[in-house]
């Protein structure tokens, strides 16, 4: 049974096209450091907010029943910020799955975004995997990521089990 349910014709054709652009699973995470939230807590209001001061979330994201976590992440040696996700593993043994989603040059660049959850549902987009005009509805019976951006870009993550990548759907901006 499929995750995705789309609604147009035009918004399947979108993410079929766009998949050489999703971000694939698997991806290596290695040099990756979580950001420390005591820190991120320091510098803004708006992250005072949350406990974790919006830079890391569980959420079941692959639908096995099992808590992912995604963060914000940086790379000193390489003086990047990034967003990874690590799918939740039964046996605690067992390596981890991580997933590196954004792999930003600007080693800061995490203090500006931010991570929350978003419940299963319909979710409308404006562009996916960065195709414009590729605006449509999302549904989902897994939760979504929403990386955004405080004031400005608010995007959200959905895993496809089929093609085991990460697709972007952009709601502003």
């Amino acid at each position: 049974m499929s995750r995705f349910t789309p609604l147009s014709a035009v918004a399947a054709i979108a993410v079929a096209l766009a998949a050489p652009l999703a971000a694939r699973s698997g991806e290596p995470s290695a040099g990756w450091k979580a950001v420390s939230i005591e820190d991120l807590k320091k510098q803004d209001e708006w992250r005072r907010t949350s406990p974790t001061a919006f830079a890391k979330v569980s959420l079941d994201m692959n639908g096995d029943g099992l808590k992912d976590e995604a963060a914000l992440v940086v790379d000193r040696a390489r003086h990047h910020s990034g967003l990874r996700v690590c799918f939740g593993r039964k046996d605690p043994n067992s390596p981890s799955q991580c997933h590196i989603l954004v792999d930003d040059n600007l080693e800061d660049g995490y203090d500006i975004m931010g991570l929350d959850v978003r419940a299963p549902g319909c979710h409308l987009y404006n562009t996916v995997n960065d195709l414009v005009d590729a605006s449509g509805r999302i549904c989902s019976r897994a939760q979504a990521l929403e990386y955004f951006r405080v004031g400005s870009a608010s995007s959200f993550y959905l895993y496809d089990q089929k093609t085991e990548r990460f697709n972007r759907y952009w709601d502003s901006d």
